[in-house]
This record gives structure tokens, C-alpha cells and sequence, in this order.
């Protein structure tokens, strides 16, 4: 049995479910699950398994923002929520992982695929900025977002980071983009530097391994699950673990 600690195992429902769109041609949807009880900030995730019998798989759900009867998470197209209705029974463990908290003067970095990931920490702090990649296309989505600053390569997303001289950064990039910026954006030695470690993510408690990377030096790796989503950059190897990553569409 699963050594699930702190972490209770709920039996709930799907309260809502809203059409979000996304940029491109993406249709993303808003899930809002009830869980009052329910508390986590930005980077944590959920454990979210539809309730259709043992033969279900829990699939990991990064939690966007708190509602009154509990919290809202995002589904693109193809995940196992994708397709609840209102009354769909979940099962639920969490918050799960590392919460970072932005400040006034974080800037978050994402890209058209990965706008999601980023939306929390506007959502926690509506000060901090995002540099978002996108195709002029996906622009519209973003609408007349102040704190959204739209570039087109991965060259302008370093000048703007240099331009902002942010206090912390937080990328949500799929690995080749976030591999071409570490290689030209200049980046201030002790600037706190948190990438998101698109990993399998099985169980959410540290407890199957699916989610583990090599790590210099803990022995077992770093549980992606309980260290992660959000990494300090230095602490991945990039090389090594690269085919461990999921690539959002």
C-alpha cells in the first residue's frame, strides 16, 4: 500500500466545467472541482483520478486558482478530464510538491502550449510579469493583457529578461526552447532560476518512482513529485534526463 502521509484521499465531484479556448486553435477547458477544505499555492498539483473503477489511472493536474467551493484546474484536449460533465465523481489527493511563490518582481516564462502552467502565478500575484513565446496568431488569446508580454523567438524573450532584471524567473518551456534561451539570454549568476520538470508523474507522493531524476547528489534522484514540478535550474540535468520530459503540443 501507497505511504500517503499528510495526504488525504477525497471523494468529490466536478462542480463546473468552462470553455477556455487557448491559444491557436486550442481548446482548453476549466474544471472547477469541490474541495473547500483544499489549500496549495502556485506550482502545487493534484492528484486527480476519475472515479471508474480500479482500472483508472490518477493523472496529475497543476492547480490554477482557489474558488469558493474549492479549486479550478485546466484540461487540454486528450487528458482524462477533458471530457467530465458537471457531477462527474473524482478522486482527489493533494496539494502536492513545491509551492513557489513569485514576488512583486518575478517574471514567468511560457509559451503558447504552456500558457496554463504559468496562469497560477498571475493568479497568486498579480504584480508579477510573463514573457509568453508565441506565433503572432496565438496572440489573440492573450487579449489586451497588460501583464503578458507576447515575443515571437526565443532571442527576443532573452533581450526582454534583460531589459526587466527580474528578481526571480520561472519557465514553463518545453525543453529544447528552454535549452536555446539558457543559451543566449545572459543570466545573473544568483538570480533564482525555477524550471518545470515535465516528468511522468504516477502516484503524486514520492512513493512509485515514474516521476524520479538522476541527481549528482541524492543517491535515488530527486522525486520530481514531492522537489518538483518547480526545479531550481542547476539541480537538472538536462543531457541525461532529456528523454524523460513530456513536450506540450
Amino acid at each position: 500500500s501507497m505511504p500517503f502521509k499528510h495526504n488525504n484521499i477525497v471523494e468529490t465531484r466536478v462542480l463546473e466545467v468552462r470553455e477556455l479556448g487557448g491559444p491557436g486553435k486550442r481548446c482548453w477547458k476549466e474544471i472547477l472541482v469541490e474541495y473547500p477544505e483544499i489549500s496549495f499555492g502556485p506550482g502545487q498539483f493534484v492528484m486527480i483520478r476519475m472515479d471508474c473503477g480500479p482500472t483508472c489511472w490518477a493523472y496529475p493536474y497543476m492547480l490554477q486558482k482557489r474558488t469558493d467551493q474549492g479549486f479550478a484546474v485546466c484540461a487540454v484536449e486528450h487528458s482524462s478530464l477533458y471530457e467530465a460533465q458537471p457531477g462527474t465523481p473524482l478522486v482527489v489527493w493533494g496539494a502536492n510538491g513545491r509551492a513557489v511563490r513569485p514576488g512583486a518582481d518575478t517574471v514567468v516564462l511560457s509559451q503558447s502550449a504552456t500558457w496554463f502552467l504559468a496562469a497560477p502565478f498571475l493568479e497568486a500575484e498579480p504584480r508579477c510579469r510573463q514573457i509568453m513565446l508565441c506565433d503572432p496568431m496565438d496572440r489573440e488569446f492573450l487579449g489586451k493583457n497588460p501583464s503578458v508580454r507576447p515575443v515571437e523567438s526565443v532571442e527576443e524573450m532573452a533581450r526582454e529578461l534583460e531589459l526587466t532584471r527580474p528578481g526571480a524567473v520561472a519557465a514553463a518551456l518545453n525543453i529544447p526552447v528552454l535549452l536555446k534561451l539558457t543559451a543566449v539570454w545572459d543570466r545573473p549568476q544568483h538570480l533564482p532560476f525555477d524550471v518545470f520538470a515535465a516528468t511522468r508523474i504516477s502516484c503524486g507522493v514520492g512513493g512509485c518512482k515514474s516521476c524520479y531524476l538522476h541527481s549528482q547528489s541524492i543517491r535515488l534522484g530527486i522525486p520530481v513529485c514531492c522537489s518538483g514540478p518547480y526545479l531550481p535550474y542547476e539541480r537538472v540535468d538536462f543531457e541525461t534526463d532529456r528523454r524523460c520530459f513530456h513536450t506540450f503540443e
